[in-house]
């Protein structure tokens, strides 16, 4: 008998590994996921909200276990057998366990710097060799993050950079692959290659009309679930007390007679308004919580502190780029993966107290450029106790994305100018004056609307679908986004635009000072905020 190794988790209680399972988790690459908070700087404002990448990984992990004793154990039609010759169920398990394994510091703060910067070097080098104004560095995907994975087979059609990067460690880490070699049937170097790139193609999405890639790929998937469970719990709301286990009682999996090979997650009918619930309380953590106006603002103030230190390498405050953590994945042998094993929250903090140092000298002598000067009195904000307010209260504003689907765009097209105008004019730094606009989606039913099937190329993994079952035994799928019985009919394609204004103060300014450009700043904003979010 396998010998189980148990975890206690404060959402879940007991969770239990094999040697296999096990083995994975006590990796030094994995471990790493202890010092990633799973919400990034959020703690600042929350401070309950100290919990990590590891503890939603298992949890992600529990999940996907329930889900499969849950198919196992369907006496009737909606029961799905996993392939044991395909070995599914041991696929999906690994794949839920590794699928974070990739994530950078602050979460998907740093993923985004990490993104961004790699793409602003990209730009700036085609332009540099383009000769042409009209010339677009980003049409077509040219300066995209993804020239650093040219692999086709491992690019599903929503990919994550962290996916992205946790598939990259999957496939090349010596560690991982020892681990593996405890499961049965994966003990020749051949079908441990072929079990890593199938748990590779399950992490980034490839196959998502497959069974164990929708158990992580969808808006009933594992990875969700978990996180509104775990994120309500540790900020100590209440929008994630949704009913677990009568969801995972009520999925389905729907085959279409016509195209037996796809396959959709399905919700019972009965399941319908647990669902609605959890879909609620998670648009409901994410403007709450997740888009507080604090929250946002530290949001903002790493990012580009964390811009600026991948920006200026070689330095004692620098960090690493995407390339060299690609280079570093990739190496032949477990000494390469070192510099990524430190390379999380407690690094960032620790050369972020360093660049400061750094920057008060220069401001001392007099020597810092406005831009050193921001970058410090970042700093200094997220290190202070003291958190400003924004310059208006959070405006919000419910539209419809069908009416205009490029209207957040044009906002924010717009709000940037009076920024940059209104920083011109007081003769500030420009990212002193920071409008920052943010869209939450009651429901991504986009795609789905676009076909009067809702089959279309690919599928849309962000539609519910509910499952009908006439007296006869007939089964009928339909989205909740076009059924009456559902109030997310009303919601699908319903976007919440939040607009916060931010003044980064210099610490030296005089107290007035700082309200004047704060009562110049609200000026300028007051025509757009009226009409843009009327109250």
């Amino acid at each position: 008998m396998t010998k189980k190794q148990r975890i206690y988790d404060a959402v879940y209680g007991y969770i239990e590994l094999d040697d296999a399972e096990f083995a994975l988790v006590t990796l030094p690459i994995f471990q790493r996921l202890h010092w990633i908070k799973q919400l990034g700087p959020l703690h600042t404002v929350f401070p309950s909200a100290q919990h990590s990448r590891f503890s939603h990984t298992i949890g992600v992990f529990h999940i996907v276990k329930k889900m499969i004793e849950h198919f196992e154990n369907r006496a009737d039609t909606h029961k799905y057998v996993f392939d044991k010759k395909r070995k599914e169920k041991d696929l999906l398990k690994f794949a839920a366990l590794l699928h974070d394994i990739g994530h950078v510091p602050l979460s998907h703060i740093g993923e985004e710097v990490l993104k961004d910067t790699l793409e602003e070097d990209l730009a700036a080098e085609l332009l540099s060799k383009a000769g042409d104004r009209t010339f677009d560095p980003f049409a077509k995907g040219k300066a995209s993050w993804w020239n650093l994975f040219p692999e086709e087979k491992y690019h599903g059609g929503n990919t994550k950079l962290h996916e992205r990067v946790s598939a990259e460690i999957v496939l090349h880490s010596k560690e991982i692959d020892a681990a593996l070699s405890k499961v049965k049937g994966w003990k020749t170097k051949k079908r441990r290659q072929e079990a890593k790139e199938k748990i590779a193609k399950i992490i980034v999405g490839k196959d998502c009309l497959d069974v164990p890639t929708l158990l992580l790929h969808s808006e009933l998937d594992a990875d969700r679930l978990d996180y509104l469970l775990r994120d309500s719990f540790f900020t100590g709301v209440g929008y994630g007390k949704i009913d677990l286990d009568y969801i995972i009682l009520r999925l389905a999996i729907f085959r279409d007679e016509a195209n037996a090979n796809a396959a959709d997650l399905c919700i019972e009918f009965k399941g319908l308004h647990t669902v609605e619930h959890y879909i609620l309380g998670r648009f409901f953590l994410q403007t709450q919580v997740i888009f507080n106006r604090k929250v946002r603002f530290m949001d903002l103030l790493f990012r580009d502190v964390m811009k600026y230190m991948v920006k200026h390498q070689n330095e004692g405050w620098s960090l690493m780029g995407l390339e060299e953590i690609c280079d570093c994945v990739r190496g032949k042998s477990v000494e390469n993966l070192h510099s990524v094993y430190s390379y999380t929250d407690a690094q960032v903090f620790s050369r972020m107290r360093t660049l400061h140092d750094e920057l008060d000298r220069k401001e001392k002598e007099n020597r810092a450029t406005k831009e050193e000067a921001y970058i410090n009195d970042c700093v200094k904000t997220i290190m202070g106790s003291k958190i400003p307010e924004p310059v208006f209260p959070t405006c919000q504003k419910l539209i419809d994305l069908r009416a205009d689907e490029a209207y957040k765009s044009k906002v924010q097209k717009e709000a940037n100018a009076i920024a940059k105008k209104v920083a011109r004019e007081l003769g500030i730094y420009r990212e002193r004056v920071k409008a920052n606009l943010v869209e939450q989606e009651v429901m991504k039913y986009k795609k789905s609307m676009a076909a009067k099937d809702g089959t279309e190329a690919g599928g849309n993994r962000e539609a519910v679908r509910i499952l009908y079952r006439s007296p006869e035994g007939k089964e009928e799928r339909k989205h909740a986004a076009r059924s009456n019985a559902s109030i997310l009919c009303d919601l699908a394609d319903k976007a919440l635009l939040i607009l916060n204004v931010y003044y980064v103060a210099p610490k030296s300014e005089a107290e007035e000072r700082v309200d004047s450009n704060r009562k110049a700043i609200e000026a300028a904003f007051n025509g757009f905020v009226t009409k843009k979010f009327p109250s």
